[in-house]
């Protein structure tokens, strides 16, 4: 699917076929139902390899592989999510995607995902090691400490995030679950048209915030449950201004 305001990262929807499938194996653990693995592309994937192994990261593959048609991508399992590494091969020129549809939430970008892990630096510096991200802040609040990096190809952010202390909702979730993704977060061109479509679907957003500024530009925030989302947790945002989002006082 193509995701609006963001034309070179596509949402994928998949169910499994049968019962002893990978997929179902997934959504029954822990860790699923929810966002199953990230996939991403490099100029070379043996290239690719080579550097994973030289950052002490094995990789593996599903295919077999053979001179005629070599292997087109491998796996990593990093602190409890999977990532998919692809070569350029196959790859078509994507059309700019579509507008929001009326009714919808309103996209306008993909923002980032977080990941929550016991300690947030460890996580940061397995993701500069693995994939070259950079580190572009650092920040606590009274419910966890944060990491946020950004990938080389400056298409996507992510949140390496640990719990402040143990009554925190991201030690919760690591009890429950274990290192994995916590989050996925969408920009939206207007928030109050946000939560009337969210509300027009039977969805009710919760933990809404709003913040200001010193200079009096706003922004706000709040959540979609995963039970509503298929097993993934979805925080979406405005802001006035771009760049304030999360920047109070």
């Amino acid at each position: 699917m193509s995701v609006p305001g963001t034309p070179d990262i596509e949402w994928e929807v998949s169910a499994p076929t049968r019962a002893a499938s990978c997929l179902q194996g997934f959504i029954d653990s822990p860790l699923g139902p929810g966002l199953h693995y990230v996939r991403m592309r490099v100029p070379s994937l043996s290239a690719a390899v080579e550097d994973l192994r030289a950052a002490g990261i094995e990789p593996r593959s599903e295919q077999a592989g053979t001179q005629e048609q070599p292997v087109e991508e491998v796996l990593i399992h990093g602190h409890g999510f999977q990532f998919r590494v692809r070569g350029p091969g196959g790859l078509e020129h994507r059309p700019n995607p579509p507008p929001a549809r009326e009714g919808s939430v309103g996209i306008t970008a993909i923002d980032h995902l977080a990941h929550a892990h016991g300690d947030c630096d460890e996580l940061a510096a397995w993701y500069r090691r693995a994939f070259g991200m950079t580190s572009v802040d650092r920040f606590t609040t009274s419910e966890f400490v944060q990491v946020v990096m950004e990938t080389p190809a400056g298409q996507l952010r992510w949140e390496a995030m640990h719990p402040a202390d143990d009554a925190s909702f991201v030690a919760r979730f690591l009890e429950r679950r274990g290192s994995a993704m916590h989050h996925i977060a969408f920009e939206v061109a207007d928030w109050d048209a946000a939560v009337d479509a969210c509300v027009a679907h039977g969805v009710q957003p919760f933990r809404e915030s709003t913040g200001v500024t010193d200079d009096g530009a706003r922004w706000m925030d709040g959540f979609i449950h995963p039970r509503q989302t298929g097993g993934v947790l979805v925080q979406f945002f405005w802001e006035e201004r771009p760049g304030i989002w999360g920047r109070a006082g």
